[in-house]
C-alpha cells in the first residue's frame, strides 16, 4: 500500500484517500480489509503520501458480523437485499449506535495521530452506515444523522477535513422510486466539508458502483450535477470515470479519480492514458486476493 499510494501521489492530486478501513470494533467487508490502529505502518503510509505533495486521507467504514459481499455484479438474490438491510438495521439499538460512533471517533483520533489530514465516513454501497443514515431503512436515522454532524464538527475543531461518501441510489428501482431525493438532501445538509458521490449497493448492482457503460456514466454525472445544483453551499466529489466527463459542472463539484490513477500512476501527467475497462481491478468479484490491472503489464 505504501508503494502503491506513494507512486500515485503528487502536487497535482489534492488528497489521496485510503479506502474502506475498518473502525475499532467494526467488521471488514472481506478478509483483506485493513483496520485502523496505532501500528506505525499507518504513519509510514500517511508520511509517504504527504512527502509527495498530496494530503493523506483515510476512509473509515464498517460492515457487520457475517457480512458477505456478492461476487457477481448483479447477484441472483439482489431483490432481498433491502429487506435484509431493514432487518439488520432494526437490531441497532440506541446504545449500539452510540458504540458505533465511539468506534468512529476513536478511529478518527488514531488516523489523526498517524498523520492523516482528511477523514471520510463511508456511508455508501450498503455497508452499515449507509443503512443507518437512511430513514427508509432505519427508524433511528435522525439520531444517526445528528451523530454524523457531531463527529464532523469535532473533527473540524481538531483540524481535520471531513467527507461523507453516499450512494445516490441503491439499484433496486422499486425502493429508489420513493424518498431518494430526500435522503440525498439530508446527507448533503450535514456540516461535512465534502460529500463524495457514488451510487449503488454492493449486493444489489455493482454496475452502479463501478460504471463502465456510457449510459450508466452519464446518469451518474447527471444525478451528481443535479444534487450539487440543489446544494450550492456544499462541496461535492464526482466519481465514476470523472476525468472523461465533458459537460460543465457547477463550481462546487470536484473530480474524484480512481480507476484512471489505478491503471496509470502518471495519469495526471499523461491524461490520454488511463483506464481501459479491462475489469481486472475488481479483484474480489473476480475471486482473487488483490488488485491488478492489465495496463501494469504494458
Amino acid at each position: 500500500m505504501v508503494a502503491f499510494y506513494q507512486e500515485r501521489s503528487s502536487p497535482r492530486l489534492t488528497c489521496a484517500i485510503i479506502g474502506n478501513v475498518v473502525i475499532p470494533g467494526g467488521h471488514g467487508s472481506n478478509a483483506t480489509t485493513p483496520r485502523i490502529s496505532r501500528n506505525l505502518r499507518w504513519k509510514t503510509l500517511a508520511s509517504a503520501i504527504a512527502a509527495r505533495g498530496t494530503a493523506p486521507g483515510i476512509q473509515l467504514a464498517t460492515a457487520w458480523e457475517g457480512y458477505a459481499g456478492a461476487r457477481s455484479f448483479r447477484p441472483t438474490d439482489w431483490t432481498e437485499t433491502i429487506a435484509r438491510g431493514r432487518a439488520l438495521a432494526a437490531t441497532v439499538s440506541p446504545n449500539r449506535l452510540q458504540r458505533l460512533f465511539l468506534g468512529l471517533r476513536i478511529g478518527t483520533e488514531l488516523a489523526a495521530e498517524a498523520g492523516f489530514r482528511h477523514v471520510q465516513l463511508h456511508a455508501a454501497h450498503g455497508y452499515l452506515f449507509s443503512l443507518l443514515l437512511d430513514s427508509r431503512l432505519y427508524d433511528g436515522a435522525a439520531d444517526c444523522l445528528a451523530l454524523v454532524a457531531a463527529w464532523a464538527q469535532a473533527s473540524r475543531k481538531a483540524g481535520l477535513e471531513t467527507s461523507l461518501r453516499i450512494s445516490l441510489k441503491t439499484g433496486d428501482e422499486r425502493f429508489d422510486r420513493h424518498g431518494t431525493t430526500v435522503f440525498q438532501d439530508k446527507a448533503s445538509e450535514l456540516p461535512i466539508d465534502i460529500v463524495d458521490v457514488s451510487s449503488g449497493f454492493y449486493n444489489i448492482d455493482k454496475r452502479l458502483i463501478y460504471p463502465s457503460l456510457a449510459a450508466v456514466l452519464q446518469e451518474r454525472h447527471r444525478e451528481t450535477a443535479a444534487l450539487a445544483s440543489r446544494h450550492p453551499a456544499t462541496q461535492f466529489i464526482l466519481s465514476g470515470r470523472a476525468s472523461a466527463a465533458v459537460r460543465v459542472f457547477p463550481d462546487n463539484v470536484h473530480l474524484g479519480l480512481c480507476r484512471d490513477l489505478l491503471a496509470n500512476p502518471q495519469f495526471l501527467y499523461e491524461r490520454s492514458h488511463g483506464c481501459q475497462n479491462s475489469g481486472k481491478c475488481h479483484y474480489y468479484s473476480r475471486g482473487t486476493e488483490s488488485v491488478t490491472c492489465a495496463r501494469w503489464l504494458v
